[in-house]
């Protein structure tokens, strides 16, 4: 089964013979069960860099104490640090920021600095190489880097501290946010001449987070630009919206995007899939099923997935996927539960005859 044509057939356009199954490579760990899922035909999304970063006035220090990770940069103007919490709970990601590096006003203009002085050299050995490993068995693409808002949401400030500089600190804000808009475009025009044809924003797209104001104010231009960039060089541009969605619905249609990737829908998303695909006709759907499904039994699972391959009939734009961590004590009934009903049910077009599995 050659799965990175049937992938690039959706993302190009056209009909697969079989609606696409994949999972994110790190949430599959090797060995027996990883073998023989991917022998009913489950394939790998396989992640690889195009560039590599310096920062040539930047002296980072890193020291460790127990599971948290002591960060410091420090610059000409001054110095700024952030904690880590790494060795989390399987499932809970590899590591958690429980101190951001921006805290106060006086910050920015440190990290101005640190953003400015970023240098991205194109390095596409790497993604070769992961091309060359992975062959036919699923697609390798590339983390773009979260656009410019999510980044200070997420990994610079943290939510309590980005609603203060929105607010408070209008002009700084803004100045911060367009030292980040000019080192992610130097981003992009790496991705747009690299060899990758994949492009992820990498963001968290949440409405709990990210209001249809800012969505439209900070979103919806930043990837209007890129996408131009790119489409001029022929690559597929998405972003990782796992979030929920329901309030934003009508923007993301109106988003310059290929592919919304994993989407989520109820339990833990609030837009159901038929209600997705009606709004964003012309976009390519790359499901994510929700994690808290695999906490149910095997026969739930099967009913979950069956469910949405009716939604998703006759399966023209869709991508099936994994790409959220699964409870490690629940992963091994859920996924087989899943790929099991695919492998019966998830032939292009689909036709579901039956109500059960």
């Amino acid at each position: 089964m050659n799965i990175r044509k049937s992938v690039m057939t959706v993302y190009r356009g056209g009909e697969p013979d079989r609606i696409p199954w994949l999972i994110h490579d790190g949430l599959l760990p090797r060995g027996r069960f990883e073998r023989k899922l991917r022998n009913m035909g489950l394939g790998l999304k396989v992640s690889a860099p195009v560039w590599r970063v310096e920062m040539p006035h930047v002296r980072v220090e890193t020291t460790s104490l127990g599971n948290i990770i002591y960060t410091r940069f420090h610059t000409p103007l001054g110095s700024v640090s952030m904690k880590q919490r790494i060795g989390l709970q399987e499932g809970a990601g590899t590591s958690w920021i429980i101190d951001h590096p921006i805290k106060d006003l006086a910050d920015f203009e440190v990290f101005e600095f640190i953003a400015e002085d970023t240098r991205y050299i194109p390095d596409y050995k790497p993604f070769l190489e992961a091309e060359r490993n992975l062959g036919d068995d699923g697609i390798v693409f590339v983390w773009a880097g979260r656009s410019p808002i999510q980044e200070l949401q997420i990994e610079l400030m943290g939510y309590r501290m980005f609603a203060i500089a929105l607010h408070k600190y209008p002009k700084e804000f803004e100045r911060l946010l367009r030292a980040l808009e000019r080192r992610a475009d130097e981003r992009y025009k790496i991705l747009a001449e690299s060899p990758a044809e994949v492009v992820n924003g990498m963001d968290n797209m949440n409405s709990v987070i990210v209001s249809p104001k800012l969505y439209e104010r900070y979103i919806m231009p930043f990837y209007s630009r890129q996408h131009r960039l790119l489409r001029r060089h022929d690559k597929i541009l998405e972003d990782h919206m796992d979030g929920r969605l329901k309030v934003l619905k009508d923007l993301i249609a109106k988003t310059d995007l290929d592919v919304v990737e994993a989407f989520t829908p109820p339990p833990i998303g609030d837009l159901p899939l038929k209600e997705a695909k009606k709004a964003w006709d012309g976009k390519i759907i790359s499901l994510n099923i929700p994690e808290s499904m695999f906490l149910e039994s095997p026969s739930a699972v099967k009913k979950y997935v069956l469910g949405l391959l009716k939604e998703a009939t006759p399966g023209d734009r869709f991508i099936l996927s994994i790409t959220e961590d699964i409870p490690a004590g629940f992963r091994e009934m859920g996924l087989l539960a899943a790929t099991s009903v695919w492998r019966k049910h998830g032939k292009y077009p689909i036709k579901i005859f039956s109500e059960t599995s």
